[in-house]
C-alpha cells in the first residue's frame, strides 16, 4: 500500500509543499549538481517532516499555510540527510530509484547535499517578521535537529563498529538520527501557529515518540519487508553491520550457533542466498523479536496519542492520529 493509498487526505499537503520545493529547484536543470538537487527532492518521499509541520500549525491557527516556507525547510534538511546517509553507506538506490551518489558521483553527491542544507536557513528567515524571541527559537530548532541528526548518524555507524550493543544505545542513536528531525517541525509548526511555550513542548513531544516508533519500524522493514514495495534492496543495515532492535533482540535469545550466522552475515560484499533469508527471517519469528519490536513501536505510537490527547479537538489532530497510526503499522 502506497503512502496515497494509506493517507489519501496528505495530497493537499503534499501539493502544496512540492510547490514550495519545485521553486527551489526548478527544472530542467542545466548543470548536474541542479540536477541533484531535483532529484534529491524529487525521489516520491512521503514529506513526513513537512507535513507535521503543516499539521501542527493549524492544530492552532486554523491554517497551515504559514508553515510552509518551514516545510520545505525540513524537507531540504531530510533530503541532504539521506544523500549523506548513501554516501556513508555506499547505497545504490533510494527510493525504487539510484541514489543521488550512485548518479553523480561522491563530489556531487556532497556539494548537493550542502547546497540543500545551506537553504535552510534563508527559509527560516522568511519568518523575519515573528518577534525576535520566536524568530531566534524557530532558527535554534532547526538547527538542535541538523545537529542531532549529524550526531545520530556518527552513533549509528559507531554501533555498527560494535561500540555499544545495548538497546538503550540503539534507541539514543535513533532518538538522535531521526527523531529530533520529527520533533523539531512539530515544535516549529505549533510556534508559527501561535502556540504557547507548552503547546510547543507537547508537539515536540508527539514527534519524537512517532520518530521512535517509525525508526524501529523501518529498520525491522530491512529485515522483513518487501524489496519492490520498500523500493530498495532489503538486507541493506545488516550489510552494513548496523544495529536494530529486532538483531539485538534475536542475538540475545538464538543459540550460538545463530548467533555466528547472523554475525557472519554483517558487512557482507556478496550477494545473500535465499536460504540465508529465510533462516534469518526464521530466526526473528522463533525468538519473537519482530513481536517485540512491533509492541515497542505500538508503545511509542500510544505515547504520541497521548499528547494528542491534550490538544483542542480539530481537524489537524484527527490527522495527526492517522499519522501516527499510519507510521507506526508499515509491515508490507
Amino acid at each position: 500500500m502506497t503512502v496515497m493509498e494509506g493517507l489519501p487526505w496528505l495530497r493537499g499537503y503534499l501539493d502544496a509543499v512540492n510547490e514550495q520545493l519545485a521553486s527551489l529547484a526548478p527544472t530542467p536543470a542545466s548543470t548536474a549538481i541542479e540536477g541533484a538537487v531535483a532529484d534529491a527532492l524529487s525521489l516520491g518521499g512521503k514529506r513526513v517532516r513537512a507535513t507535521l509541520a503543516l499539521l501542527w500549525c493549524e492544530a492552532y491557527s486554523g491554517d497551515f499555510r504559514p508553515a510552509l516556507p518551514l516545510a520545505a525547510a525540513y524537507e531540504l534538511a531530510h533530503a541532504s540527510a539521506l544523500v549523506q546517509d548513501d554516501i556513508i553507506d555506499n547505497s545504490a538506490m533510494r527510493r525504487g530509484s539510484p541514489s543521488i551518489v550512485a548518479k553523480y558521483g561522491l563530489p556531487t553527491a556532497i556539494l548537493a547535499s550542502d547546497l540543500l542544507l545551506f537553504n535552510v536557513p534563508k527559509l527560516v528567515a522568511k519568518y523575519e517578521s515573528l518577534e525576535s524571541r520566536k524568530l531566534a527559537r524557530l532558527f535554534d530548532l532547526v538547527g538542535e535537529a541538523c545537529r542531532a541528526t549529524t550526531w545520530g548518524e556518527f552513533l549509528d555507524i559507531e554501533l555498527a563498529r560494535g561500540s555499544g550493543d545495548a538497546e538503550r544505545d540503539y534507541e539514543e542513536m535513533i532518538r538522535l538520527k531521526t527523531s529530533t528531525l520529527l520533533s523539531a517541525p512539530c515544535a516549529s509548526g505549533a510556534l508559527v501557529g501561535g502556540a504557547s511555550d507548552e503547546q510547543c513542548s507537547l508537539a515536540s513531544a508527539y514527534g519524537e515518540a512517532v520518530g521512535m516508533a517509525y525508526q524501529i519500524q523501518d529498520d525491522a522493514l530491512d529485515l522483513v519487508g518487501d524489496e519492490l514495495v520498500l523500493g530498495k534492496p532489503i538486507l541493506t543495515d545488516l550489510r552494513g553491520g548496523k544495529k536494530s532492535l529486532v538483531l539485538m533482540h534475536c542475538s540475545q535469545r538464538c543459540s550460538e550457533g545463530d548467533r555466528a550466522f547472523i554475525t557472519g552475515l554483517m558487512n557482507r560484499t556478496g550477494q545473500y542466498s535465499p536460504s540465508d533469508v529465510s533462516r534469518l527471517r526464521a530466526l526473528i519469528h522463533d525468538t519473537g523479536s519482530l513481536d517485540y519490536a512491533h509492541e515497542k513501536v505500538l508503545r511509542y505510537t500510544q505515547q504520541a496519542k497521548k499528547v494528542l490527547a491534550s490538544v483542542p479537538a480539530s481537524g489537524a489532530r484527527s490527522l495527526l492520529t492517522s499519522l501516527a497510526d499510519y507510521l507506526s503499522s508499515r509491515y508490507t
